[in-house]
């Protein structure tokens, strides 16, 4: 079977997405025949890399409606993004200061420019091992210990928990440092009222939005927001050049246009709904007796954290049976609890199918074996980073594979890290400590996905051979 078979069986099997793309499958959002409006930059249609006209016209359209300096169509999803506001800010070699729950992106951007990073951490929830938002006195902090470039961090994270974006400004700006926020998981933020505010108006410098997680957009359609001028529009529009591809599908910018014509012809009333639609979900989850709807006060409720910890299940086992009984796909699943993203697309009758199969799997539980998260793996990155060397310079060194159980104290040669989400336990030029062995030990125990690593089992990882050194010209000629 072809993909393009597969995909349309999969159409048809009455699946229930409570993951992303944010326009949930909802055919109301269907465009025409996307061959017809595949097209390349001829006249009258301009060129992203150099946009003279209606896509300027388009991207100016939205800089007006989130009140940014500029606005940028991203092709190539927040990926891109990122890419080009970290290269925006940094010199090669530069230090800079991440918080250590960021997306992969955010580690290839800091292999790519040879940076050096230094890591904040956010809090984390005992509970559930769910990373929770960054402490502006440890910015405040760390900025006047080290010297550093500018600093990036994600809010909303995957689990919906936002950061105090204010006060994190101001600190980096009485410094003249640079703000960037992954609000990859926040492009909604800004047409709701239920929710918190956007990173754009607490003040962040630059700002990434994928449009294709929450709003009705197609997959890999994001927005970079050049905020303040901090940062030069013309070195922006230079990264953008580089790290977008020079082949911009017309279809993915066409998608952006369609769905911000949507929003703001739609108004306040869907959000209203929408609101409705969460606040019945919450309603029936405080009636159940072992699965835990989680909340935290400075969390998106779109995002819907169901633990498992009381349930004598994993969140493994609720997807599941999630899937396999009730057609409804989740966006993550952990050991203890699963991710459902909801969406301002999602119909009142699927949120209401999700809240009714919960609520029937926790009538049936009787007499759960397990009451506490903590015996189980969380899906956490695993505790303080000890950088010995950038990650640019450890994977230049020869490397060697060693079992997990021997390879304490030595310099790692690759990432380790379950996706989704892409937060890693361990970056190429981090000593290897007896605590992230155990994260990716267990990690692999309980069946997650883990990547990065050439053994995918977790069982063996590759670290820097330090006697080696480092290839010369003629090892890498005799490869060749």
């Amino acid at each position: 079977m072809e993909l393009y078979d597969y995909l349309q069986a999969y159409a048809k099997s009455g699946k229930i997405p409570m993951h992303m793309p944010g326009h949930k499958r909802n055919s109301s959002f269907s465009m025409a025949n996307p061959y017809e409006w595949d097209v390349t930059e001829v006249e009258g249609l301009d060129n992203l890399h150099h946009p003279r006209g209606i896509l300027k016209q388009e991207m100016e359209r939205l800089s007006r409606r989130y009140h940014t300096r500029d606005t940028y169509f991203l092709v190539n999803g927040s990926t891109g993004g990122i890419l080009t506001a970290i290269a925006s800010c940094c010199r090669r070699g530069d230090k800079i200061l991440v918080a250590r729950n960021c997306h992969r992106s955010v580690y290839h951007a800091i292999y790519l420019l040879n940076l050096m990073p230094v890591y904040i951490y956010p809090e984390v929830d005992e509970e559930t091992g769910i990373a929770l938002d960054i402490p502006p006195q440890q910015i405040a902090d760390m900025l006047e210990q080290e010297n550093v470039s500018c600093v990036i961090l994600t809010s909303p994270t995957y689990e919906g928990i936002v950061s105090d974006i204010k006060s994190i400004a101001a600190i980096c700006h009485r410094q003249n440092i640079p703000l960037i926020v992954d609000e990859a998981h926040g492009a909604h933020l800004a047409w709701g009222k239920m929710f918190p505010q956007t990173a754009i108006q607490q003040g962040a410098d630059l700002v990434i939005e994928s449009l294709h997680k929450t709003l009705p957009a197609l997959t890999q359609t994001a927005l970079l927001h050049r905020v303040t001028e901090r940062v030069k529009a013309e070195t922006v529009a230079r990264y953008l050049s580089i790290f977008q591809t020079s082949s911009p599908s017309y279809v993915l910018m066409a998608s952006m246009g369609q769905c911000m014509s949507w929003l703001e012809q739609s108004g306040d009333g869907v959000w209203t709904a929408y609101e409705k639609r969460l606040s019945e979900f919450e309603r029936q989850a405080a009636d159940w007796r072992y699965l835990r709807l989680w909340r935290r006060g400075n969390q998106d409720r779109g995002k819907l954290v169901i633990g498992t910890w009381g349930a004598g299940m994993t969140g493994i086992q609720l997807a599941e049976y999630l899937r396999d009984k009730y057609l409804i796909e989740v966006e993550m699943e952990t050991p203890s609890y699963i991710l459902a993203m909801t969406s301002v697309a999602d119909r009142e009758d699927t949120l209401l199918h999700f809240a009714d199969a919960l609520t029937q799997i926790d009538a049936a539980i009787s007499e759960p074996t397990c009451s506490s998260a903590s015996a189980l793996p969380h899906h956490v990155s695993g505790g303080r980073a000890f950088v010995q060397m950038c990650p640019y310079e450890a994977m230049q060194y020869r490397k060697k594979l060693l079992r997990l159980e021997d390879c304490q104290g030595e310099i790692a040669a690759e990432y380790a890290y379950v996706y989704p989400p892409g937060i890693p336990f361990l970056a190429p030029g981090e000593q290897i400590t007896e605590e992230v062995a155990e994260q990716i030990r267990r990690a692999g125990e309980a069946g997650l996905s883990l990547l990065g690593m050439e053994d995918e089992t977790g069982s063996h990882i590759y670290i820097c051979d330090l006697q080696s050194g480092k290839p010369s010209d003629n090892d890498n000629k005799e490869k060749e």
